[in-house]
Order: structure tokens, then sequence, then C-alpha cells
């Protein structure tokens, strides 16, 4: 797969030019964990519409297994744009889902689910009723409607619906490669000032997987937790330096000026076999990625959202209080690596477009902006406090 092809090259990069931002994270270095691509988990299928002209796009992630997934959702953003998160209410009758739709169009772009599940219905996948079968396809969506060149017509303005949905679901049983980066869901996406978009990270712990597919369009600042630095934001033009954007909201008397477009959108995937309780959880606690990774996050402005997907056929076990669960200890360290890991390759992996600098085009001109202080002063700072506690 392609997908596979890019994260070799990418290491290889890092080892023969060491450069630290491109790093997987230390996790990946402990004995048996593999990075894989998302793809490699079994019964998942990942496809793409992108419409790069008008800046939008769906992406699709769906469950071949006819008896679908455990879901989980996690909103902790101040501005979501979903559907059927109520149904993923462990309270609730339906346990599954048949598909996760992450997609640009603000709330319009929700339509987009439907074609997704027109999809599957022809497939024979979904809830058995009698007469059909019903997907589940629980959704979430970024505001990407003022970018691109449609942008200025309003109400005749194109976002994804019920045949781009369609055409996600086909190019992922089709097989059609695709990147991170200016992709699907993540088109249209920014990153605190410079260009987001469509991140994946995967890793393999015996015969377990846990990964992470996101869409980035985030209000604050994108750094790899690995070395602190920033890699996509704010740009000082005359210094072309980054500004720090954390610094900048503690040592000014102005509000934030944010502004409600801003959401970043994700789903952890898993063959781990998980109650609805558990995936959750598991949602809930990938949320730390974020964290790690995007400064600051689940402002007003963001709409965070984060589904999960377990697909059943690996065993986990931990014992809690004499109580035999699921190991969302393991689980969550790795979807929370998986998740950092992410938003880092969709940072890292955009091009400029719609006015917005990417970090992949800048990289590949020599034009990277330098670090600001604050961030080359935390380094040196750890170095001290690390040091000190040594004595």
């Amino acid at each position: 797969m392609i997908k596979k092809v890019i994260s070799l090259a990418l290491t290889a990069a890092v080892v023969a030019a060491s450069v630290p931002m491109t790093t997987f994270g230390a996790i990946s270095d402990l004995p048996n964990v593999e990075v894989v691509s998302i793809e490699d988990i079994p019964d998942i299928l990942i496809g793409n519409y992108t419409d790069a002209k008008n800046a939008t796009g769906t992406t699709a992630i769906i469950c071949t297994n006819p008896d679908g997934a455990v879901g989980g959702v996690s909103v902790l953003g101040g501005s979501p744009a979903t559907r059927e998160t109520d149904l993923l209410d462990p309270t609730k009758t339906v346990q599954i889902v048949n598909a996760i739709c992450l997609t640009g169009g603000s709330a319009f772009g929700l339509d987009a689910a439907g074609g997704i599940q027109q999809y599957l219905e022809e497939k024979g996948l979904g809830v058995p009723v009698g007469v059909t079968n019903v997907p589940i396809v629980p959704a979430a969506a970024i505001f990407d409607l003022a970018r691109g060149e449609d942008a200025s017509l309003g109400s005749k303005m194109v976002r994804p619906g019920v045949e781009e949905g369609y055409a996600a679901a086909k190019a992922a049983f089709d097989g059609e490669e695709w990147t991170d980066g200016n992709t699907g869901g993540g088109t249209g996406g920014g990153a605190g000032g410079m260009k987001g978009g469509l991140g994946t990270f995967c890793y393999k712990y015996g015969d377990l997987y846990v990964g992470a597919v996101v869409v980035l369009n985030s209000a604050g600042q994108v750094v790899d937790p690995e070395t602190g630095h920033i890699i996509a934001g704010r740009i000082d033009k005359e210094k072309n330096q980054f500004i720090d954007r954390e610094e900048m909201i503690v040592s000014t008397t102005e509000a934030p000026a944010y502004q409600n477009t801003n959401t970043t959108i994700a789903c952890v995937i898993t063959n781990a076999t998980l109650t609805q309780s558990e995936a959750n959880k598991l949602a809930e606690m990938a949320h730390d990625g974020y964290a790690r990774a995007i400064e600051p996050t689940h402002t007003p402005s963001d709409g965070d959202c984060i589904f999960a997907m377990a697909t059943g056929g690996a065993s986990t076990s931990l014992s809690t209080w004499g109580q035999q669960s699921a190991d969302m200890s393991l689980l969550g360290d790795l979807a929370v690596n998986a998740m950092e890991r992410a938003i880092v390759s969709a940072a890292y992996h955009a091009q400029s477009a719609y006015g917005l600098e990417g970090a992949a085009t800048l990289r590949a001109a020599g034009t990277t902006p330098s670090q600001p202080e604050s961030k080359l002063n935390d380094s040196a700072i750890d170095d001290i406090i690390l040091k000190d506690s040594l004595k």
C-alpha cells in the first residue's frame, strides 16, 4: 500500500537526516511495538473523496465485518458538528457502528454520512431490520466553508453531501490509494494559521492494532511532542519565525482572537475486544493526544470530537480491584501516542493551499520558519530540571 511506503520512506529520512520533528515517538522503540499502516488493521477500509478546487472532502472509515464494530465517542470541543453521537451512549440499544464519517462542509457536510450509508446498504452491511439493513454511520464535520474557489457563493457553495459520501465509501472498497495531507475530510483543514489536513498513524503490539485517523483544523498551533517544536502555526513574516501561540496568549492583555471556524475530529481504531463503555473511555483517553500536539486545544471555537471503533478479535485483560476488563491502560497509551503522531503527520504532510502555507511546501523550499526563543528555551529548562532531579 502507498501508505506503508510513505511511512517507511519517512523513517529512512529521519535516520539519514536526523530530523527530530519527524520521529515516530519513543513508544515505537519499545520491544514488540511496530509502526504499521492504518490500513493493516483487520476488517478496516478507508476511502476519501477530495475536492481540492473547493477545499473540502470526506473520509470514510468502514468496518467490513457484517457484525460491525463497537463504537464510542468523546466530544470535548465547544462547537461540535456531529451526527449519531447519542447512539454511542452505552445505555442505548444499538451497540455497533458500521462506519465513521469525518467530513468537511461544517454541519452541511454531515449529509455525506447518508452517502456512506447508501453504499453500505447496497453491500448488505448494517443492522438488520427485516426489510433491509440500516448502516450505522456516526459523523463529525470541520468548518472549511471559508476556503476554496466557491467560498464567496454563500448558499450555492459546494459542500460534501450524499454523492460525496458515496464516492468516499466506494473509494475504500475499490482500494484507491491516498496519502496524508490535503486529502479527504482534511482537504480544507487549517492548523493554527497554516495548512492542516488528514493524518494517520498506527501501532501493532503482538496481534493488537491501535491506530488513529485525524482531520486537523485546529485553532491552536501544532507541535511535535518529541521535540516541543512548532510544526504549523502563526509566522512572523519579517523574521520567518514561528510565533508561540501560548506565549502570546499569556503575555498580552487582549483576549485571544479566535474565529468560530476550527475543529479537530478523529477516530481511534483498534481490533481489541471492547464493550461500548470501554470504547467510549478509549475515545476520551485519546484526547490526551490532542493536548500533547495542539497548543491550546479544546477551545470554545473548537468542536473537538474523537470516535472509537473496536472491531474485536484481539483480547487484552487487566484486573482492577478484582474486576476483569480490557487493558485500558495499554490501549489508552497506544491510542494517545497514535493520536499525537497522526496530528503531527497531518501538519507535516500538508501542502500550501487556499492562502495557507503548508509545512511540506515550506520544507521542500527550504523556508521552514525558525523556532521562537520560548520553544528553544523549553528544552534547556527541561535539561536543567532533569539534571537537578538526578543529583
